[in-house]
């Protein structure tokens, strides 16, 4: 979009000054050849050319401030604002004061309809007193993203998930033949199974005011275990809320209900309330926290001794740095038993760390593992019940494929309980495909 100003001269202007600032080591002939290259591309209008030029080094000069600018550019004008945004975020995580970069990120938000992310980057562009044609186009940005939220434009979108794989325990039972002097039941012992799973979702949204959004969401999944259906999973969530964006700080509430069937018969229901608030210190660094108060109800009397009331809480830190995203997350949990008689009250906490890569063509490679204990109140068969939980996964995400709106991920994860009962040990390898067609 186009508004009131002439965005190729502006870069250019932008992009000279910027490189008496730049640091790094000098550029070596080629590479700077591959820049010119690209910048007349640009400048002819071919921004296509330019992008598809500059992707063939991305994993060589990512973290070149030259390089991920006129990235940045090139693929925001190729129509790849999501590839825009990545390379932008690298390049002002380094350069907070490089107005040129942060108005392209501006407009990335945009294009892609986060009107409120790029009103805060429009408001610091304008709070760094730049050139009078960046004031006036940063200025006319603003006064578009007020028309449109005063038009309460909402969005909605649909998608599909298709998986299968393979889960060496999908029942998460015990490998162990017997218990307390007793033969388990075939049931009650690890299995392996092939699984075929299916999800449709839906996520509406609606702004309000221009701070406040109005959030919608339903879900509908579920899993099949060929060789153990007797653990078959079908579950459907409706859920919606409030989120508010101010600045730097954004707050949400949301309540949802989970209708859970095992095996294809109506089992138990979840439900919640979900308070979260999000602050970013910079570009790269950002604390969130979040508070739940839920229940748990089971539908059979007889497990009814299951029933408890909920609180969730937890705390997380992400930072980005380069094209990567570092986040550690502390939570802790009380489930609160109903029947006096039941043994399954208790209370945990846990740890857990991801790593994710960001790649060219919308490609992201994740990297986590956790830890958590859940200490019960009441003995298990006269044994004081002490859970530890271990897992680790590795996981790949390709975007636009095997074609446009489609998406492909692989994950492999791996997992362990150690329990005091020993009833309640296992181990679990699970390896998954899933294909996702956004509508």
């Amino acid at each position: 979009m186009k508004i009131g100003w002439n965005l190729a001269f502006l870069r250019i202007a932008l992009f000279c000054a910027s490189l008496l600032t730049l640091s790094g080591a000098a550029l070596g002939a080629s590479q700077e050849q591959v820049y010119e290259q690209a910048r007349g591309f640009l400048a002819a209008g071919d921004a296509d050319a330019a992008y598809a030029l500059l992707t063939q080094y991305e994993g060589d000069w990512s973290g070149n401030d030259a390089y991920d600018y006129l990235l940045g550019i090139a693929a925001l004008d190729s129509g790849e604002a999501g590839e825009a945004i990545f390379s932008l975020q690298r390049l002002i995580a380094r350069r907070p004061a490089f107005a040129g970069a942060r108005m392209e990120l501006a407009r990335a938000y945009y294009d892609i309809g986060d009107n409120e992310l790029a009103r805060v980057e429009f408001e610091r562009v304008l709070a760094d007193n730049p050139p009078e044609k960046v004031q006036l186009a940063a200025t006319d940005y603003l006064a578009a993203i007020d028309n449109n939220a005063r038009a309460y434009k909402s969005d909605i979108q649909y998608y599909v998930d298709l998986g299968f794989g393979y889960d060496s325990n999908p029942a998460a039972a015990t490998d162990n033949a017997t218990f307390l002097g007793f033969a388990l039941a075939a049931n009650n012992l690890e299995q392996t199974s092939a699984v075929l799973g299916g999800v449709f979702g839906v996520q509406y949204s609606k702004p309000l005011t221009p701070d406040l959004q109005l959030l919608l969401s339903g879900r509908a999944d579920h899993r099949s275990n060929p060789s153990t259906h007797y653990v078959d999973t079908s579950n459907i969530d409706i859920g919606g809320g409030l989120n508010w964006a101010i600045g730097e700080d954004s707050l949400s509430v949301v309540a949802n209900t989970v209708f859970s069937a095992l095996d294809g018969t109506y089992n138990k229901q979840g439900f919640g309330a979900t308070a979260s608030y999000l602050h970013k210190f910079s570009d790269s660094l950002s604390l969130s926290g979040f508070l739940r108060g839920g229940a748990l109800r089971f539908e059979d009397a007889a497990l009814s001794v299951q029933d408890v009331d909920q609180l969730l809480y937890g705390l997380s830190l992400s930072q980005t740095y380069g094209a990567a995203l570092f986040n550690v997350t502390l939570t802790g949990n009380s489930d609160d038993a109903k029947e006096a008689t039941s043994l399954f009250s208790a209370d945990g906490y846990g740890l857990t760390a991801s790593h994710s890569w960001f790649r060219a063509g919308g490609k992201i490679y994740v990297v986590d593992a956790s830890l958590s204990r859940v200490e019960y109140e009441e003995p298990f068969f006269g044994i004081d019940r002490e859970d530890d939980t271990f897992s680790v996964g590795l996981g790949a995400t390709w975007n636009k494929f095997p074609m446009k709106d489609w998406s492909t991920t692989l994950r492999v994860n791996y997992s362990a309980k150690d329990s005091s009962v020993s009833l309640y040990e296992y181990d679990r390898l699970e390896v998954g495909f899933t294909l996702r067609k956004m509508f």
